[in-house]
């Protein structure tokens, strides 16, 4: 009795996971699956669960809401502290903001300042406010990050010219309203 092919039995499952796969490569990297379906209020509600989770890691940072820091954003005491990577600030920032790297090598500086420090979802600036504190030096963290701020509708400038437009670092966090074109 010869023995059956194994292999004849799959054929037919292969005609369809080819294109499947194939389809799946060709969609745009900037494609985010989960978060299409969400309307901006889920989406709001996900980024701000997000953070929560994210806060065990930095407990004792203060803390800012999204509404509360753009009543300081034309406020002369206070800087905005953008800790993304350059080619995440280069798509757009918070209007006034300065760098991370200028910030650390000018603390002097921005001594009496109200810092307030933020990045796509408020992770990293809160791990730099954390190590700053160790270090004698106080960072409010922005809740929310960028997420935060534009679901509240705070701007956003590229070479200081308003812009609709945020790097949000990676699919995972491609939370922004509809009104904000996201790349990353």
């Amino acid at each position: 009795m010869p023995r059956p092919n194994r292999f004849r039995r799959y054929k037919w499952h292969s005609c369809y996971i080819f294109p499947l796969l194939i389809l799946l490569f060709l969609l745009p990297p900037y494609v985010n699956l989960s978060s299409a379906s969400m309307n901006d209020v889920e989406k709001h509600q996900r980024v701000m669960a997000m953070y929560a989770d994210y806060r065990k890691d930095f407990p004792s940072v203060p803390e800012i809401d999204a509404e509360a820091a753009m009543a300081l954003l034309s406020n002369p005491d206070v800087v905005f502290v953008d800790v993304r990577k350059s080619k995440e600030q280069a798509v757009s920032v918070i209007p006034g903001a300065i760098r991370d790297k200028e910030f650390r090598a000018n603390l002097d500086r921005y001594r009496g300042k109200r810092i307030i420090a933020y990045c796509t979802i408020s992770y990293r600036s809160g791990k730099l406010a954390a190590k700053l504190a160790r270090k004698g030096v106080t960072v409010i963290n922005l809740k929310g990050g960028l997420l935060g701020w534009v679901h509240a509708g705070g701007p956003l400038v590229q070479n200081q010219n308003p812009v609709k437009r945020l790097h949000v670092y990676g699919r995972k966090w491609d939370l922004a309203p509809a009104d904000i074109e996201t790349v990353y």
